[in-house]
């Protein structure tokens, strides 16, 4: 739903599996799911508007509008540029909201990150997370989705570090990852926009 990056950078070189759990599913975003996607975006227009920070949703969007950008984030995915999923319910038959998995590196240079932030995240496989979840389904997916979601990311990614992101009106994801073991961060971008909330995981990082 949200820009992707750009052709010269790729993540990771092996994604792992998709995790699936007794609560949902990830699933990755490619054409064929196309409709689930679209109409988990249209059933939670205040979830998005906070994700986006009001970029989003647009009125009268729909399936048609969507499919570029579900095409562009196979593309990304299939050149294992950055990866996006589907939170899909066990079934696989309904859309619980969506993942995104993208290099953090070009987003920090993009942003005007000064250099030792920059030299602190260079030279390796580092992480921008960032999803949302569907607004009418049981809030107690939030806790379930981002405790198995770190684990993981923290057990089963090939990443030298990874950071949550997320908008200070995400009020339920915020709550949820500051549960978890990470690091509230500070990361000063001049550039961007919008007043972001990050928390850090270091797996293998060199300070």
């Amino acid at each position: 739903m949200f820009p992707s990056t750009g052709p010269e950078h790729r993540l990771v070189a092996d994604p792992p599996e998709p995790l699936a759990t007794d609560d949902f599913v990830l699933a990755p975003l490619r054409p064929e799911l196309l409709d689930l996607d679209t109409e988990a975006y249209l059933a939670s227009p205040d979830v998005i508007r906070d994700h986006s920070c009001g970029r989003w949703p647009v009125a009268g969007f729909g399936s048609d509008d969507n499919l570029p950008l579900v095409i562009r984030h196979w593309s990304d995915h299939q050149a294992k540029r950055a990866f996006t999923y589907l939170f899909l319910d066990p079934e696989g038959t309904s859309s619980l909201g969506c993942l995104y998995v993208q290099p953090l590196f070009p987003y920090l240079e993009a942003m005007g990150a000064d250099a030792r932030t920059l030299l602190r995240y260079a030279g390796g496989s580092t992480a921008r997370v960032s999803y949302w979840l569907r607004q009418d389904r049981d809030p107690e997916l939030t806790a379930s989705v981002a405790e198995r979601l770190d684990e993981w990311l923290r057990t089963k990614w090939p990443l030298d570090a990874y950071l949550y992101r997320a908008a200070p009106e995400e009020e339920c994801t915020v709550y949820a990852l500051d549960r978890l073991p990470l690091d509230r961060v500070v990361i000063d971008l001049p550039a961007e926009q919008h007043s972001y909330l990050w928390w850090a995981a270091d797996v293998r990082i060199v300070s």
